[in-house]
Formats: C-alpha cells, structure tokens, sequence
C-alpha cells in the first residue's frame, strides 16, 4: 500500500504556464483525504514551495517538502526544517570565481540572506519570478568563509549550459551536481539530492521506501524515481529518467500524474 506520494513541480506537477491542473488537484485532494502524505520535493526555496503548497491546502500538520533539491526538509506546519546540509561561503566564492572564467551568469541560496546574484541577468530573473522572492547584488568575493549556503547556480540559456557541463563535472567528486531546469546548473553538498531527502523524511515519519510513489522529468529526479518503491517518470521527461523510472505515465500537458495517482487511489479503496 502506497503512503506517500513525492513529486517535482515544473514538467510534472505543472503545466507548462506554471498552473495545477484540476485533475491534479482533485487526485492530490482524494489522496490525502485517504491518509496519504503528498509532498512536494523541488529544487525551489521555501517561499516557492508554500506558494504552490497553499494552492493544495497541504500547509497544515503532518504535510512535508523537500527543498534546494534535497538539501533541506520541511514540515509544513509548524514550519520547520527537519534535516539540512550545506556548502560553505569559501566553496561557493571558488564557484563563483569559475562561472566568471566561463562567461555564465550566476546566483547562490544564502542560509540567512537568501538569493544572491553578482548583478541583474535574465536568469536571476527566471529565479526570483519562479518563486516570489527577491534578490541582494554582491561582490561574491566579500562572502564570508564560513556562510551557510543551500546552493550555487550556473546560468545561461540551454546551449550554454550543455557548454559547460564538462568543465562543472570536476564538483562530481565533492559535490551533488544536476541540472534543474535548461538554464540551470545547480552544485549542492554531496548529500543533497531528492533521493535522500525523500529517504530522510520516510525515516523520519515512519514510511517504507516500498510504500512511496515519486514522480519527475528532469535529472535531478533521478535519485527519487530510484530510491521509491514507484517510481514514474512524466512522458515529457528527459531519457535518462524515463530509464530509471517503472512507469511512463502521460506528459505534465495530459494530467499524467492524475491519472496514475487515480489508479492507486481506486486499487487501494
């Protein structure tokens, strides 16, 4: 039996304008009025996750998200992390000063200051209307050593960060490294991906790996769609995770998570 069901927002939960489907939000309603966690895991803030959260009426107890990609976990309400991991102000300047090297923009989730950019780019932009906050310009070069980080992000359009997929592979080894979104080139601590943040929370709450459903369509899904008992890749979905997942369901435009989730809700009455 199916307890808790995880799933990424942009390409799977949403439409392509950003929007719950009906569909959606019925099946999402009929699960949780059935007992089951439905939690939102997203490489968003937190301020981007309640604002989609609120829409589904999960900020309320016993609700969770993962955020940054996993390397935070929430409880909704109270709101409250559970578990966290960072980078350092030291890691994210070295970033910093190789984004500069490879002519791509740049920003960074400060722990206590929030979003941080160098100056004003249309992908900071994307970022601060994606999720409603706002953004502080800095000299990345005066960031403390010892500042809290969530994430760093390389940006550019999709042609320029496919350009520099190589020359960022060499944070594999020390750092969680996936790409979000076509203009998104994110670096985590090595223990944050949605994988672990899900197998967290699962711990955390009591859950069985067997009993988690999880939904996705980009790479930083991957480590979910695997650690889940299923796990269901979005038939818009990027190939890599469609062969890591169980189950194709219908693309992000064709309520594909409806219509999965409306199974389990019917085998499980």
């Amino acid at each position: 039996m199916y307890r808790l069901i995880a799933t990424d927002l942009d390409g799977t939960l949403l439409d392509p304008d950003r929007n719950i489907s009906k569909a959606n939000a019925e099946s999402i309603k009929k699960a949780m009025s059935r007992g089951m966690h439905f939690v939102i895991a997203t490489g968003r803030p937190i301020e981007g996750i309640l604002h989609i959260a609120g829409q589904l009426d999960l900020v309320r107890p016993g609700q969770y998200a993962i955020g940054f990609n996993g390397a935070v976990v929430y409880e909704l309400n109270p709101l409250r992390q559970i578990c966290s991991c960072s980078i350092t102000g030291a890691q994210v300047k070295e970033m910093a000063i190789m984004a500069e090297k490879l002519k791509v923009n740049y920003h960074a989730f400060s722990t206590t200051r929030g979003l941080l950019a160098s100056k004003p780019n249309q992908w900071t932009d994307v970022e601060m209307t994606l999720n409603k906050i706002g953004c502080t310009w800095i000299d990345f070069s005066t960031i403390p050593d010892d500042e809290e980080f969530q994430k760093f992000m390389f940006c550019g359009s999709a042609e320029e960060v496919q350009g520099i997929m190589d020359d960022v592979a060499v944070y594999r080894n020390d750092f969680t490294v996936t790409r979000s979104a076509f203009c998104f080139l994110e670096v985590l601590n090595k223990q944050a991906n949605k994988g672990n943040g899900l197998k967290l929370l699962c711990e955390t709450i009591g859950i069985d790996k067997s009993e988690t459903v999880s939904f996705g369509d980009e790479l930083n899904d991957i480590s979910m769609i695997e650690y889940a008992g299923l796990g269901v890749a979005m038939a818009n979905a990027v190939p890599e995770v469609k062969k890591a997942a169980d189950l194709i369901t219908e693309s992000n435009t064709e309520d594909g998570l409806a219509k999965v989730l409306d199974r389990i809700i019917a085998d499980q009455s």
